[in-house]
């Protein structure tokens, strides 16, 4: 056992990591924690140095129930969550391996995560690279513990409004509003869609049906935006389902309800149903929704980001708000669409915020030039248009949904690699609709197997470790990828 440890510490020393031994100040038969005073006398030893993870080393037949006492005895000392590493050495001639996996097994028993790394450290170079990988992104996650301890805070100010019911039966975009209460601290408030058209509606005085005509603006905000929007970006006419800017100007007045409801009622993310009564009979919600989350409004000024998913999708509304408070900027919504040789499409049903048509560095304004709208596809009867656009290439994604298993919340999250988009390829999907593409770090069968549902909320920059610290301080299942393809589980 003492050799083992030498071979895990002296590969560590070597690649730079600092290394505190829980057995440094003990006599050497005591330098391997064989019993509960030694368990304890080590761990307390360690927790006073703070370190970003704690590695089980496991060199041969330990007591599994010791490791699960070492690790709940560091969350103890440290006040705080463990980040857990389960090490067992290669070699087949005394039983580490199966000392690794009876205590991991004892951890998982109890919902505590940990990466389990297997081999064989002094001649196996993968081995230290894994190990490497996953110390790294534990201290990228210790370096969010306390942006993480603010989200979580953050979220008892959160409240949530759901505009409409449940659409075209999708079970997955429904939520337990009491669950989200306990878990989360999220207030709720619910609306018919018919109050967003009421509101709209008396901003403009229509000659005839709303959205079709002449018609005179009342509401200066709505007149700016309209005069605004018309010399920024693209506009389409010669699809069926736009062929004039009353549609547009209906749209634009949707979220201009959209924005007056969420400040009297202090709602700070929302879902909007849409389909199919509103974009049956009246026009689609997309400019509210690429709007409200998005940082600028159609007036070019920017303004509070609400976080809003379409089609009333209550998970995904929440995944995106935590990874806007994450970072403090937007996070949008899309359809898992299609995937191909490890090459993710998120291809959503009309919008995109405006944010993610530039990169982050560009001016959030200047992204407005970039937008085309575009009439809405033919199934969309009552028709509008779309807010479309394509993320560059060359940027680094978050890509997440939370989700629920037997009931209990998970989150599933991966890092992305985005890909140019060429204006051609809205032709394979729909025409009307946003693009973003970019590499994934797993299978396609992965990805589709983990994933909770057809829907993802999606960010700028790497989140992973956050989303990873947030979800295991929350005590709620996590499946995370990071850039490598290394997998962190923690059981719901």
């Amino acid at each position: 056992m003492i050799s083992a440890e030498k071979l895990l510490v002296d590969a560590l020393k070597k690649a730079k990591v600092e290394v505190v031994r829980g057995g440094e100040k003990h006599q050497k038969m005591d330098q391997i924690a064989w019993n509960t005073r030694l368990v304890q006398e080590h761990i307390r030893h360690i927790a006073e140095a703070k370190p970003e993870t704690l590695i089980i080393n496991q060199g041969s037949w330990t007591f599994p129930w010791d490791s699960v006492d070492a690790v709940k005895r560091y969350a103890a000392e440290t006040g705080d969550v463990p980040r857990v590493v389960m090490f067992s050495h290669k070699d087949p001639t005394v039983p580490g391996l199966v000392a690794g996996m009876a205590a991991g097994g004892g951890l998982t028993r109890i919902g505590v995560p940990f990466s389990h790394v297997f081999g064989d450290i002094k001649s196996d170079k993968a081995v230290i690279k894994r190990l490497l990988a996953i110390l790294a992104f534990n201290e990228r996650r210790a370096a969010e513990a306390e942006t993480a301890k603010k989200v979580i805070v953050d979220l008892k100010a959160q409240k949530y409004l759901a505009l409409g019911g449940m659409s075209l039966k999708m079970p997955t975009t429904t939520a337990d509003v009491d669950q989200w209460q306990k878990l989360f601290g999220i207030s709720y408030e619910a609306l018919d869609q018919s109050e967003l058209l009421r509101r709209a509606l008396a901003m403009v005085e229509w000659s005839g049906k709303p959205g079709e005509g002449k018609y005179k603006v009342l509401d200066p905000r709505l007149k700016k935006a309209a005069d605004y929007i018309q010399k920024h970006g693209k506009i389409d006419y010669s699809r069926p389902k736009l062929k004039e800017f009353s549609k547009m100007l209906l749209q634009l007045s949707l979220y201009y309800a959209g924005e007056d409801i969420a400040d009297e009622y202090s709602v700070t993310f929302a879902g909007i149903k849409c389909q199919d009564e509103l974009s049956a009979q009246h026009c689609t919600a997309c400019l509210m929704a690429a709007y409200l989350s998005n940082d600028v409004g159609p007036d070019g000024k920017p303004k509070k980001i609400i976080p809003v998913a379409c089609e009333n999708d209550m998970d995904s509304a929440l995944t995106q708000l935590i990874m806007h408070l994450a970072s403090g900027k937007p996070a949008g919504f899309g359809d898992f669409r299609d995937v191909e040789d490890s090459i993710l499409y998120i291809v959503n049903c009309g919008q995109h915020p405006p944010y993610f048509f530039g990169g982050p560095e560009v001016d959030s304004a200047k992204k407005l030039d970039s937008v085309e709208y575009m009439g809405q596809e033919i199934f969309y009867d009552a028709g509008g248009s779309s807010v479309r656009g394509r993320t560059p290439g060359g940027h680094t994604m978050t890509v997440a949904r939370l989700g629920r298993e037997n009931l209990r919340y998970r989150l599933v999250a991966s890092v992305m690699e985005t890909l140019p988009v060429e204006p051609e390829e809205h032709e394979k999907y729909n025409p009307s609709w946003p693009i973003i593409k970019g590499k994934i770090p797993m299978s396609d069968e992965e990805i589709i197997s983990v994933w909770p549902c057809n829907h993802l909320g999606f960010a700028y920059g790497d989140l992973t470790p956050a989303l990873a610290e947030i979800a295991h301080r929350l005590d709620i299942g996590y499946t995370i990828y990071d850039a490598d393809g290394n997998k962190y589980h923690k059981p719901t």
